[in-house]
């Protein structure tokens, strides 16, 4: 008796074509020479990315779907690749109610009345207007450092050789790296010292993509709901709820609305917070005790502050008071 046999197997998708515009030399790059922070290294080598070329060809909404890669590490990674004149994949443009009622009715099109399409089916000139145009990488960077020395030249009655040692303790690093207090890269080489749990702690762990928190023991006192959490501190924590920041206690209740675009831990009574791209300090019960008037604001150490307006750095105390250099 013959068996008859199905071919059951599914279609593959079709692979998308879309190579990045940029030299081959920097897409061939590997990531691990972009200078990216070991969490972030080995969650995109795990994520099968490997080189400049595979983070180039996608979207930043893409990004989101390697696991422990959020909004943060993104803009981490893409501060690497301006280093280097690249970016992610342009986002697609949502068509227009015009265009969608015109679509299919035969308005006449660019050359000679046809529309031009590349091989993924998508107008060149849509593309041209999302994708980089190919340049001279070196040229590029000549320009902006020719643009920052015009800039700095303006800077007048500031002490320029704190300016340059703080630009550069701050180099590569995101506001909200620096407002959480990293003022310095930490060294990879070492391995970093596990603070040893006790009956009082509380950890965050992560969850298909949601934070939330557990006591010493592991059990759940906190459902995983947040997009990013930060360790408690003097009794609350940051969270993170539909792109805007607020804080919580202990028993997950929220203390402070989510309202801020950036913010930290506690620290000496205080916590750094970000509002409309200004930086200042809010108390517990989200009352700002410091206006909201920085580029740039780190946590309280000791009684001090360090703070940047206007490109020019400072010494902050509670009292709001800036020594400035």
């Amino acid at each position: 008796m013959r068996k008859k046999f199905y071919n059951n197997k599914k279609k593959r998708p079709v692979e998308d074509a879309y190579v990045p515009n940029y030299p081959k030399e920097v897409l061939d790059k590997p990531i691990a020479e972009l200078g990216l922070s070991q969490s972030v290294l080995d969650t995109l080598t795990k994520g099968g990315v490997a080189t400049v070329g595979d983070i180039a060809k996608r979207r930043m909404r893409e990004m989101y779907r390697i696991q422990n890669i959020g909004k943060k590490q993104c803009f981490e990674i893409l501060n690497k690749l301006k280093l280097l004149g690249v970016e992610f994949r342009a986002e697609e443009q949502a068509p227009t109610p015009a265009e969608q009622n015109n679509a299919g009715k035969g308005e006449p099109k660019q050359n000679g009345g046809k529309q031009v399409k590349d091989k993924q089916g998508k107008n060149k000139q849509d593309r041209q207007i999302f994708q980089q145009k190919p340049g001279n990488v070196a040229e590029t960077q000549t320009k902006e450092k020719r643009n920052h020395d015009k800039k700095v030249k303006k800077l007048d009655g500031v002490n320029k050789s704190l300016n340059d040692s703080l630009s550069k303790m701050y180099a590569g690093m995101t506001i909200n790296e620096i407002i959480m207090g990293k003022r310095v890269r930490p060294n990879f080489a070492q391995e970093p010292v596990k603070q040893k749990l006790t009956p009082d702690s509380i950890v965050k762990f992560c969850r298909k993509g949601k934070w939330g928190y557990k006591d010493w023991k592991g059990n759940v006192l906190i459902q995983p709901t947040f997009q990013e959490a930060f360790q408690f501190s003097e009794g609350l924590a940051c969270v993170e709820k539909d792109e805007k920041l607020g804080f919580i206690d202990t028993k997950g209740e929220i203390v402070i609305d989510y309202q801020f675009d950036a913010a930290c831990s506690f620290s000496e009574g205080v916590a750094v917070a970000t509002i409309n791209e200004k930086t200042g300090y809010i108390d517990k019960e989200g009352q700002w005790v410091i206006q909201p008037m920085y580029d740039i604001a780190t946590p309280f150490v000791d009684g001090k502050a360090v703070v940047m307006l206007d490109k020019r750095w400072g010494v902050l105390s509670h009292d709001g008071n800036v020594f400035w250099r």
